[in-house]
């Protein structure tokens, strides 16, 4: 699992950033871009354009691998259909959000 999150993390968690996190006047704007044939739920095609798109962005293609795709499809889709919806994304950004801070080293 830690592996798993930390290739979330490195993925630079793009969707919970780019949809989940908007600010509430945007309405799902974010989410609606990617979500290109207007189905309410973000596939892996879809995924994968929005990864290749951040990979140029930062100059890090393996950011767009299958394996990084496949890797951050399965630490968000929470229900194990194969897509990620609005709930998804809206139950893992208040996860994070509630998340206690790590514990130092050396403290319980």
């Amino acid at each position: 699992m830690k592996k798993l999150t930390m290739i979330a993390a490195s993925f630079g968690l793009a969707v919970p950033a780019v949809c989940a996190a908007q600010p509430p006047q945007d309405g799902g704007r974010m989410f609606a871009m990617i979500d290109a044939n207007g189905d309410g739920k973000l596939d892996k095609a879809e995924i994968t354009k929005m990864a290749e798109m951040r990979a140029r962005q930062q100059g890090d293609p393996a950011m767009a691998s299958p394996e990084r795709v496949d890797a951050f499809i399965k630490f968000l889709d929470a229900n194990g259909d194969g897509v990620i919806d609005k709930a998804e994304l809206a139950a893992k950004q208040k996860a994070r959000a509630e998340a206690p801070p790590p514990a130092e080293e050396g403290q319980p």
